[in-house]
């Protein structure tokens, strides 16, 4: 009788290595010591860490592209509800690949080999869409944007990405009243961006401090 594969236990133990101690300082040794197999053991499903990392992020990666694409593609919804559901489908494949999915926001854009150029062509479409759906919003009038769309998109994905720093999964329901929120908070410059950057531009200069 062949022996059960253990690649399910190999995958989240190395997001959770590759989550706490960095690609870097990860080691195949740390990672079989989670699973209670031998390095060598681990060569049987892949030839190095750099595979192992690629294997742990592929899988969060190609289902956020593809939900994006499709909410980018709806265009019978407003832009204010496909953006509600982008955040919450960011939030829920944080969630459903805790922590592979932050694996992915920490690591992938540092990587340069060869073998990670598919990963950089899908960030960059990734942006596209986010900046695409924004635009949208500001050439239908749903948005009064404070800056271009790309730096507004740029903004909400960092504001997304920055959760890896402090978020853990606490169920669905919370999880979905959390993406809400940092969808609100987000909405409210997005609507009211172009104003209230005219307002601040209105504010006095404070004064130039006399250094001498």
């Amino acid at each position: 009788m062949p022996r059960p594969s253990r690649w399910s236990e190999i995958l989240a133990a190395a997001s959770e290595e590759f989550r706490e101690r960095g690609y870097d300082n990860a080691t195949l040794e740390g990672i079989g010591a989670r699973v209670g197999i031998l390095k060598g053991s681990i060569y049987n499903y892949v030839g190095s860490k750099e595979e192992l990392l690629l294997a742990v992020v592929e899988q969060p990666a190609k289902q956020l592209l593809a939900e994006l694409e499709r909410l980018q593609a709806d265009t019978g919804t407003s832009v204010a509800v496909r953006l509600r559901e982008f955040v919450r489908m960011q939030v829920r494949i944080f969630s459903e690949h805790h922590p592979a999915a932050f694996v992915y926001v920490a690591h992938i854009g540092r990587m340069t080999a060869p073998r990670f150029a598919e990963f950089r062509e899908m960030d960059a479409q990734y942006m596209r869409l986010v900046e695409s759906l924004v635009a949208e919003g500001a050439r239908t009038g749903e948005f009064s944007l404070a800056a271009s769309p790309s730096t507004v998109a740029r903004a909400l994905v960092g504001m997304i990405d920055w959760m890896h720093h402090w978020f853990t999964p606490r169920g669905e329901q919370a999880d979905r009243e959390l993406a809400d929120q940092l969808f609100a908070l987000a909405l409210g410059g997005l609507v009211a961006g172009g104003g209230i950057r005219e307002i601040a531009r209105s504010f006095p200069e404070p004064p130039v401090p006399d250094v001498r």
